[in-house]
């Protein structure tokens, strides 16, 4: 998967994972800078960059470490999604740096279970389920090598090798939802994991389908960058309606809907196909809506008049 004369910014948090790709990624001489982020949230988090920069130092590795200030997650929320935007800011910065497009990641199989998961439990529309071996983010390729492997192989591996590793105790913690899926994962068997992976295949087989619908139904229903045609000679299943409507959201406003927000979406698809009202706005925010008139659909700014 990946390819030794290419620069990889490799991401690196001293746990089990991270450092066992590290090894291997030393060990089977491929050209890397290792990234190191420090959130400063937990006891351990100085032992953490401690282990990762003893490593790199002992085989004269370039290592790159971020230090995040408590100003950039205070009163923030969703502390996860904020540590998860940090850490890929910055792993851009570093791609850009060196000037290189790659970036790895030690997601491993156990890793791709828990967030298809996830997904089936926050009943998102995605663009993969679970994860895909390699993620394009712009201009970035995401890549993870280890999604063949699971967390007893990772072990074995470092123990054999003696090789250190970090220990972040709250993941072990019911205090996020991920952990929550990763504790009843745990008691899964070999047999059942592996019932779980032909799921996610299947799953995927028939979401390249249906994005294949979307392809087709966007050549006919979107007649002009902002206008959508509301029917046409052939109806689609909603899964269809509700992705072309954020594809199209998203291309006219710049991105105003992020990360799949399906109620949002669902209230769109409400107003648009399932109400019988021929003329109405849908609230897109503080900067856009939604037109409907007859039969078409337009995304405008809130000052300007359309019809």
């Amino acid at each position: 998967m990946l390819i030794k004369d290419k620069l990889y910014v490799l991401a690196v948090s001293g746990g089990p994972d991270s450092m066992f790709l590290l090894d291997k990624m030393r060990s089977e001489r491929y050209r890397f800078i290792v990234a190191h982020v420090n959130y400063q949230k937990r006891e351990e988090s100085d032992f953490d960059e401690r282990l990762v920069k003893q490593y790199c130092q002992k085989y004269s590795l370039p290592c790159e470490i971020y230090q995040v200030q408590s100003s950039e997650y205070v009163s923030i929320a969703n502390f996860q999604a904020k540590a998860r935007k940090i850490r890929y800011d910055f792993f851009q910065k570093l791609a850009d740096k060196y000037q290189t497009e790659y970036i790895v990641v030690a997601h491993h199989c156990d890793d791709h279970l828990e967030t298809y998961l996830l997904q089936k439990q926050r009943k998102s529309l995605v663009d993969y389920w679970g994860l895909s071996a390699k993620t394009r983010q712009g201009k970035y390729l995401i890549c993870r090598p280890l999604l063949s492997l699971n967390k007893q192989q990772v072990c074995q591996y470092l123990a054999k090798k003696k090789i250190d590793y970090a220990v972040d105790v709250t993941n072990q913690l019911p205090i996020y939802q991920r952990n929550i899926i990763r504790q009843k994962l745990d008691n899964f068997t070999q047999e059942e994991k592996k019932t779980l992976e032909k799921e996610i295949q299947e799953k995927n087989r028939e979401l390249k389908k249906v994005k294949n619908l979307v392809e087709k139904a966007a050549k006919k229903l979107i007649i002009s960058p902002s206008i959508l045609q509301l029917s046409g000679e052939i109806e689609y299943p909603q899964e269809v309606y509700l992705r072309l409507l954020y594809s199209w959201i998203n291309r006219v406003t710049g991105g105003i809907i992020q990360q799949r927000k399906k109620k949002l979406l669902d209230e769109v698809y409400k107003q648009l196909f399932s109400s019988k009202k021929v003329n109405l706005n849908v609230d897109l925010g503080k900067h856009f809506r939604i037109i409907k008139h007859n039969n078409q659909a337009v995304i405008s700014p809130k000052n300007i008049l359309i019809f």
